[in-house]
């Protein structure tokens, strides 16, 4: 039987005009899919936003996402997922095997081994699915403060239980194993080799809401060296809100090095949804962006959006060569400090 806080979950992205479809190859097995597609340009040369690296020259490709995910239902209890996407960052010859796991559920709990997705953010286990939010990309401020990183290597239990009619709880600790998870920063290469990842995920949903809290603690070495061995703590608060036709979302997130935060609201009138984001973020990436665009479902599975967004930095940072969203600083090439960025999106689902 379906837990509430699946069905709360369902509902709530039904408000966003999320639409997941699958193709059902037997009873217990099936495949489904997810992309996106964008033509965009800024009116800035310096690179824009972690491993998408927009710029003022128009781009097709800096946003393209396509993916392809397979579900093995094996037993009642027992079942299979595996999910290979081409993210933004990656050529099309060499995807990212973004989580393979097994899953067993044993009454309220479910443990899950494999290659999960790390459960940091409200968006997390739908990043890649641009047709799952309202928006071209989620937001930079928060999404990109871990630098792209979406998945771990390790085991996970997830328990869920309804504390009323209309109240659900899950809690999922999780602990990842040594791994080497390398990245590319606008020139620079870099690795971060981790030790372990310990944390804990907490939601608390209902018909129309839901509340997230997410803990993340990694210890790691980066490869080049710039200080000795490293400890990171992570934390996420986020919250959504879907009253009659609108649309509420909020996150921060906070660590060593850093605090980011966004507030987002959308209002769906027809097949159409017009959105307001204002986000910051402070000390590392200082800098601020507001975005205003419009969604069009064209049909249930795939979406249009148009949209602009402007980032922008204190004199002071940018005089500090600071990057705030860009990949380096735009002081460095002796650029301006904000941008104007204008996208056309597509997102579908099969």
């Amino acid at each position: 039987m379906m837990k509430l806080s699946q069905i709360f979950t369902l509902i709530l992205f039904s408000f966003t005009s999320t639409s997941f479809a699958a193709i059902e190859i037997t009873d217990n097995f099936s495949v489904s899919g997810f992309g996106s597609t964008s033509i965009t340009k800024s009116d800035n040369s310096t690179p824009l936003f972690v491993h998408r690296e927009i710029s003022d020259e128009t781009c097709y490709d800096c946003d393209t996402i396509f993916g392809l995910q397979a579900d093995w239902l094996i037993t009642d209890e027992l079942n299979a997922s595996i999910q290979l996407v081409k993210r933004p960052q990656d050529n099309w010859s060499d995807p990212e095997l973004e989580w393979a796991y097994l899953a067993y559920q044993y009454d309220d709990l479910t443990f899950e081994g494999g290659r999960l997705r790390i459960p940091l953010f409200l968006a997390s286990q739908y990043y890649y699915v641009g047709q799952a939010y309202t928006w071209s990309r989620p937001p930079q401020e928060v999404y990109d403060s871990i630098l792209g990183f979406t998945f771990y290597d390790g085991l996970s239990v997830r328990w869920e239980t309804d504390i009323s009619d209309d109240t659900a709880v899950t809690v999922s600790p999780y602990y990842g194993f040594e791994r080497d998870n390398t990245t590319e920063i606008g020139p620079d290469k870099i690795t971060f080799d981790t030790d372990l990842v310990a944390g804990i995920a907490l939601d608390v949903s209902g018909f129309n809401y839901r509340v997230h809290f997410g803990f993340m603690h990694t210890q790691f070495e980066m490869i080049p060296r710039t200080e000795p061995f490293s400890k990171l703590n992570i934390y996420t608060l986020g919250a959504e809100y879907a009253p009659d036709n609108w649309h509420f979302m909020a996150e921060i997130q906070a660590d060593n090095t850093q605090a980011n935060w966004y507030l987002s609201g959308a209002y769906h009138i027809g097949e159409f949804t017009p959105y307001l984001v204002y986000g910051e973020s402070h000390h590392r990436r200082k800098s601020s962006s507001i975005t205003a665009g419009v969604r069009y479902d064209i049909t249930y599975s795939i979406s249009l959006n148009a949209e602009w967004q402007g980032v922008y930095m204190d004199s002071d940072d940018y005089n500090r060569f600071n990057t705030g969203q860009f990949v380096i600083p735009a002081k460095a090439i002796g650029e301006d400090k904000d941008a104007q960025l204008y996208t056309l999106m597509l997102n579908f689902v099969f």
